[in-house]
């Protein structure tokens, strides 16, 4: 009884995110990116300007960047690779569509960030200079 007075207090607990499938060829090599974006919300075109001009260090840190925009998945640097949008934005509790969202994913597969608004270069790596940089097995 106890325990259902809590709950319905404080709510009930976030459950936290499952690794869609897509994203299981990153583990314990790259860390991921996704940006859930709208044509029509300028948070995503500011994102994606800070990004585009920290590319390189995007590159030298191991991470991969994808946009989730009008039910498809686009890798922002390279092409090669095939991500179901819907099961990304479902699995990892994205925001709603046409909502602006980002989400950072460790080599380990869990969220080390969520933000819905856009963040700087420099608070990415921040956020990425807290992970580890190698898998720890």
């Amino acid at each position: 009884m106890l325990k259902s007075i809590v709950q319905e207090i404080i709510g009930t607990p976030r459950r936290e995110p499952e690794l869609p499938q897509s994203l299981e060829q990153f583990r314990d090599s790259k860390r991921v990116l996704i940006i859930f974006a709208d044509a029509q919300d300028d948070r995503a075109v500011i994102q994606d300007e800070w990004l585009r001009n920290a590319h390189m260090r995007l590159i030298e840190e191991d991470v991969e960047v994808f946009i989730i925009a009008g039910g498809g998945a686009f890798s922002l640097f390279d092409d090669d690779w095939d991500l179901d949008a819907d099961d990304v934005r479902e699995r990892l509790q994205g925001p709603p569509s046409g909502e602006f969202g980002l989400i950072l994913i460790g080599r380990d597969g869990t969220v080390k960030l969520r933000s819905s608004e856009p963040r700087t270069a420099e608070e990415i790596f921040e956020a990425l200079d807290s992970l580890p940089k190698t898998t720890p097995w």
